[in-house]
């Protein structure tokens, strides 16, 4: 092949960048160079195009089978889940069977996830299908924030601070004292204490929480008002009881509270008032 020179008609060899006869550059050469270098590139693609088409079966098929998500048999349950926890994955009835007998169907076990073969998955003596938190064993955790201190608690004194700490009962059992020593607190102040206390319990059920108020004297101890709702003078109209769930799936719920003994209408009789906040959290017992 030649390559024509536009300005004076030489015939040129194929692969000349100028015109032997003029000198005049022979601008087809650059097009065709790229026009070669397109063709390549189509080629080398089209290579890989097939060569991807045909290696695709025998790449899938060296996966091993409880890698891959289909659901073969339309039950709403991985092939690889059905697989590792010991179900058909061609048989579409185990969704609605309860293979550990714990309440729960192989399907509600999947969504939750549980143990389909595993009746008490976290291990806390509660079934999972009764076990409000079926994947952790459920405690509670129980903070008081802050607290002021209302009304005078010794009789001889309006300044010297009380020695003040709670008791804390779940389900009328104790669970325990905060701090592990009365804190000094004076009257009309508010102090951020952040005592707590951890305390196991069952996780098919709600709870009742108690706290109570004291101040330590010289001899024996003076429980405080923290009841806005009770005039009463008497123990059950000074502490607060609340119940606590422990909500459903996993830990993390809580609930705040205010509790301020002031409010229960006993003005101008001092009852020994107190005010404090607090916070009970749903946990996980086995990482406190």
């Amino acid at each position: 092949m030649v390559v024509k020179c536009p300005i004076c008609g030489e015939e040129n060899p194929d692969d000349s960048a100028e015109c032997r006869a003029c000198g005049a550059p022979l601008g087809n050469l650059p097009d065709k160079k790229a026009r070669t270098r397109v063709l390549i590139a189509v080629f080398v693609l089209a290579i890989l195009i097939v060569a991807s088409i045909v290696a695709a079966p025998i790449i899938y098929k060296s996966v091993p089978k409880n890698h891959h998500t289909e659901d073969t048999d339309g039950d709403g349950m991985p092939d690889s889940w059905e697989t590792d926890n010991d179900l058909n994955p061609d048989d579409p009835s185990d969704r609605n069977t309860d293979a550990d007998g714990d309440g729960l169907s192989n399907f509600e076990e999947y969504q939750l996830g549980t143990d389909p073969q595993n009746p008490d998955t976290d291990g806390d003596g509660v079934e999972d299908g009764l076990d409000l938190i079926p994947k952790a064993d459920a405690g509670i955790w129980v903070r008081i924030d802050s607290i002021r201190i209302e009304d005078t608690v010794d009789l001889y004194s309006m300044s010297n601070p009380g020695e003040i700490f709670a008791r804390v009962y779940v389900d009328d059992v104790l669970a325990g004292e905060m701090p592990s020593e009365p804190a000094e607190l004076e009257i009309d102040k508010v102090y951020n204490v952040n005592w707590s206390i951890y305390y196991n319990v069952s996780d098919d059920r709600s709870h009742k929480v108690r706290i109570e108020l004291y101040d330590k004297d010289l001899v024996g101890e003076e429980m405080l008002d923290i009841n806005e709702d009770s005039p009463s003078k008497d123990d059950a109209g000074r502490y607060i009881e609340i119940t606590y769930y422990l909500g459903t799936g996993d830990v993390g719920r809580f609930q705040t509270g205010i509790a301020d003994g002031i409010k229960d209408n006993n003005k101008p009789r001092a009852d020994k008032d107190a005010m404090i906040t607090y916070t009970i959290t749903t946990v996980d017992m086995s990482s406190v």
